[in-house]
């Protein structure tokens, strides 16, 4: 008896080619080589530079209407006195709140008095890792604190 395979014969696999000669692909001496792309260069750092100190201004002065907020909050909750049932005083609800503004403006107040200290000084009073973990928790309570 004889076996039969009934698999079909492999199929031959092409042979690989090198790459194509890049370098030498446009060897004509008149053209002209191509310039760096965007980005690169004494412009692209300047323009860097020049976008990292637009956003710190932004960011400082998200900071500094953050706490205006903050204290205008504080001061409307902290002088509310309309008589018998409408004061702060009576409501533990409202003193709950008026906490969360008091924190709130202390937290925005240092943040831009840090904020204000570097960008005038060019040193940093906290490492830039500490400086992205105090931010992130700092703001994610006070978020957290404002919608409770």
């Amino acid at each position: 008896m004889t076996s039969f395979s009934s698999s079909p014969p492999p199929a031959k696999s092409p042979t690989p080619t090198a790459p194509p000669d890049v370098e030498n692909e446009n060897t004509d001496p008149t053209q002209t080589p191509l310039p760096p792309p965007p980005g690169y260069g004494v412009t692209g750092i300047l323009r860097r530079w020049r976008h990292e100190d637009t956003l710190k201004r932004v960011s400082l002065g998200l900071r500094v209407l953050g706490f205006v907020f903050s204290v205008l909050a504080f001061i409307i909750m902290a002088s509310n006195k309309h008589g018998r049932g409408r004061n702060f005083d009576e409501y533990e609800e409202y003193r709950y709140a008026l906490a969360i503004a008091i924190l709130s403006t202390l937290y925005t107040g240092l943040q831009s008095w840090r904020q204000i200290y570097e960008m005038s000084n060019g040193k940093q009073i906290i490492s830039g890792r500490n400086l992205a973990l105090i931010n992130f928790f700092g703001d994610q309570k006070e978020t957290a604190f404002d919608f409770d």
